[in-house]
Parts: structure tokens; sequence; C-alpha cells
């Protein structure tokens, strides 16, 4: 029996890991294929990416002589004045979603209930990201770069969690590298003058990942890790609504890539109680979630996703923010005496009228969403471009490191099906192919992919480094070879 469960979950992690490698290599094509200068951003991205194959080890061999927490510590200080510098000597003035997230998280930090939270009714999520910066707002005042230093701060802590969870799977050569990567960033180190909720959420996610590598390795109470997990991904949630994501890919991973350890009972008692205090946690704070939002907006806010899906299937601006879009669900909210669910819910049903209208080419639309949501990173460049000089420049940086990323990430997947690896690392792919289906269903935009970056590295780790030693624990201190 456990041969069979063994043979069909290679099987599905061979199908899956495809599918991985064939979604990056047509958001490579789609992306390279645009113009001249992405094309010009992918010759750069393969040598790029063959000085890191070559160069990349040895350096980072090097480095790790110092050992892990002396490599470390230089790495975070690293991070701290390079993404630092950027943001005092870069100022983007605030416009848009950033003048909306700065704006309400004044008013929670001041107002007990919000006198204006129509708006976020209808987009709960604001919420989340607006209420972590009210925090801050309380204890320093609304200083001009308050908003931008918490971004280097989570950078940091991102870069962290990428050294952790890299040097577990791949050494602490591997976990050297990312962490250097994602300070080298170009993208990533743009959007932190913004304000703007990626940092947080994808330290969050990070954050999640290391927890249950801690499980996967026999870590104590996984009733516990799984209870923190459970309760950081409805965190995660009400900032940016993708913790189902992580919830499927960790399912599917359990139950269909690895379930031979359930049909054990050591491993049952391991994982299953753990995975019920995740989904319990995550699922019970579900409704104390919404009764906090509601009572800090003064209103019922909406749990339906209905004007998302009506922008994602827009086929006249390919899935992405119109004004056509917007003023209809503003339309249905201006009705006497609508709430915000039932504006959502009209979106909804627009959305399902316009799906089921026979008018919208769905491959031609797909293929246009996964070109502007994996095609380039330089959609960063666009939101600065009022303060940067040079953005041609800027854009062939982000698209080089971009693409040089997602080169490296191939060569990983490719590993990992050679290795037959059914380890927690699938989680990476898993990721990468829910939030783009995900993505396919709602309004998309090149800077929902941020999230994805780290995993991206992470993935490279596997193409330039051998699996760390089995028995490798996560938060080892003795120094290790390279």
């Amino acid at each position: 029996m456990t041969e069979r469960l063994t043979g069909a979950a290679t099987i599905l992690t061979r199908i899956m890991l495809a599918l991985a490698l064939a979604l990056l290599g047509a958001a490579l094509l789609l992306g390279v294929r645009q113009n001249g200068e992405t094309a010009k951003a992918f010759g750069l991205a393969v040598i790029a990416a063959a000085v890191l194959w070559k160069g990349f080890p040895w350096l980072t061999g090097r480095l790790a002589k110092l050992g892990a927490v002396r490599v470390w510590i230089l790495l975070t200080v690293l991070c701290l004045v390079l993404k630092g510098a950027w943001v005092v000597l870069v100022r983007i003035p605030l416009a848009g979603d950033y003048a909306t997230f700065w704006g309400y998280a004044n008013w929670l930090a001041e107002l007990p209930v919000l006198n204006n939270g129509e708006y976020m009714a209808l987009f709960p999520h604001i919420f989340g990201y607006s209420s972590f910066l009210s925090w801050f707002i309380r204890l320093f005042g609304s200083g001009e770069l308050l908003a931008q230093w918490l971004n280097v701060l989570l950078t940091a802590l991102s870069g962290s969690f990428l050294f952790l969870l890299a040097r577990r799977w791949w050494g602490l050569a591997a976990g050297i590298s990312a962490y250097l990567l994602w300070i080298f960033c170009p993208s990533q180190t743009i959007y932190n003058s913004m304000v703007l909720s990626e940092p947080l959420y994808t330290a969050m996610l990070l954050g999640i990942l290391l927890l249950l590598t801690r499980w996967e390795d026999g870590g104590k109470r996984p009733i516990l890790l799984g209870a923190v997990a459970g309760l950081l991904l409805r965190w995660l949630n009400g900032v940016r609504p993708i913790a189902l994501v992580v919830v499927i890919a960790l399912l599917i991973w359990r139950f269909l890539l690895k379930p031979e350890e359930l049909g054990q009972r050591q491993g049952r008692r391991r994982w299953l109680p753990a995975l019920v205090a995740l989904l319990a946690a995550y699922l019970i704070t579900g409704p104390l979630w919404q009764a906090h939002l509601t009572r800090r907006i003064g209103e019922e806010p909406a749990t339906t996703p209905g004007y998302s899906v009506l922008v994602g299937f827009n086929p006249q601006y390919n899935g992405q923010w119109n004004q056509e879009d917007s003023d209809l669900l503003f339309a249905f909210r201006d009705e006497p005496g609508a709430t915000a669910q039932q504006a959502q819910e009209k979106a909804m049903a627009a959305a399902k009228e316009r799906i089921t209208s026979g008018e919208i080419s769905f491959f031609h639309l797909m293929k246009e969403k996964v070109r502007i949501f994996l095609g380039t990173d330089s959609a960063c460049v666009g939101y600065a471009s009022s303060v940067l000089r040079h953005a041609n420049f800027f854009s062939l940086a982000c698209n080089s490191f971009y693409y040089a990323a997602i080169l490296l990430a191939a060569v990983g997947l490719i590993r990992l099906w050679r290795q037959g690896s059914r380890s927690l690392v699938l989680l990476l792919p898993l990721y990468v192919l829910g939030l783009t289906s995900a993505q396919m269903l709602v309004e998309v935009a090149g800077r929902y992919h941020y999230s994805i970056l780290p995993v991206l590295l992470l993935l490279g780790q596997g193409a330039l480094f051998a699996p760390a030693p089995a028995k490798t624990k996560i938060f080892q201190k003795t120094q290790e070879s390279p």
C-alpha cells in the first residue's frame, strides 16, 4: 500500500513540477517578446545567471567560513544600510493606493471607529496593512518616512527568513546566497519607497513557511506550531486575501504529494492534529477578524470579491484596473440603502454576465494576464517615474534580475524532478502555481507577483547548491561546510 502511494505521489509531483516549469517558461517567453528592451534584459539575464552559477557558490562558500550567526549579522547590516539609503534618497510622493493606505492608517491611529469607512468596507484588505501602520503611528507619530523604514525592517526580516529556509534546504552557503540576492533585488529596493502591503504579507508568508519546516523537522509541540501558523495565515489574509493559496498548497503536499507518512501511526500522530490545529485557528479567527473590522470601520465589510472578478474578466483592459468597472461598483454602492456587501454581490452578478456573454476569448485573456502578472518586473519603475531619472536603466536592471531569477528557478525545478524530492520545498512551486491561478480569476497587476520573487530566489538555490544533509538543523549554530 505504501509503495503504491509513493508511486502515485511521485507521478503527481512530476506533473506539478512540469506545470510550474511550463508556467515559468510561458512567463519568460511572453515577457521577453514584448519589445527590444525586454529582449535586451533577457540577454543580460543569461549572462547574469551564468555568472551566478559559477561565482556564487565560490563567494558564499568563502563567506560561510565566518559561521552562520556572524554572516547573518553581516548580511542584515548590509541589507539595512542599502535599503535604508534608498528610501532616504528616493522619496516617492503619496498617490493612489499608497495615499489610501497612509490616510486610513492615520485615521485608525486617532479614531476608535472610522467615520469614513465606506471605501474600506468595499475593500476590507486595506484594513490589515493600514491597521499595522497605525500601531507605529501611535508609537512614533506620522513621520514622513515611517512606512518606508518599516518596509526596510520587513525586508531584513524576509531576508532572514530566506537565509534560514535556504540553509535548511540547501545548506549555509545557499542561505547566504538567497539573502544576498534579496538584498540586491532591484524591484524590491524600489518598492521600499512606497506605502504598500507587499513587504508585510511577504514577510508573513516566509515566516509561515519557516514554521512549517520546523514542523516537518519534528519540532516539539507540533500542535502549537500548527495553531501559530493558522493565526499567521489569518493575519496574512487580512492584509492580502491569499491565505487560501497557502492552505490548499499545504493540503495538496500533505495528502497528494507526500501521503505515505499518514499511513504510519507516528506520522498520523504528528501531522493530523497539527493540521487540524492550523485549520481550526484559521477558520475560527475568521469571524473574530470580521467582527473586529466591523467595529473599527463602523460598517459590515463585504466578503464577496465581485468587483475584482468583474475587472479580472474585462477583456478590453486585459483584466487590469479600469475606470468603467470602478464607476459601476460605486454606482451600485451609491444606490439608496445599499451596503458594501450588496454592491459587491451586484458586481459579481455583472461579472457572471460578462463571463457567460460569449464575447471573451479566454485563451487570449489568460495569456495577456500571465504576461502582465509574470512577464516583467519593472512595474515599480512606473510607480516611481515621477522621481526616478534614467527609468530605462532601472527597468532594464529589474527585468534582467527577474529573468535571471526565473532561469535559475527553472533549473532548480528540474533538479527537484531529478532528485525525486517530495519534501516541504514543494510548497514553493505549488505557491507559484496557486497564486497565478488565483490571479487569473481576479484583477491583475505586475506588482501582485511581489511575493513570488523570494520563492524564485529560493528555488534558484536548488540550481546553485546540492541539497543540505537530511539532519541539518535549521537553527543549528555550528559552522557548516559550503
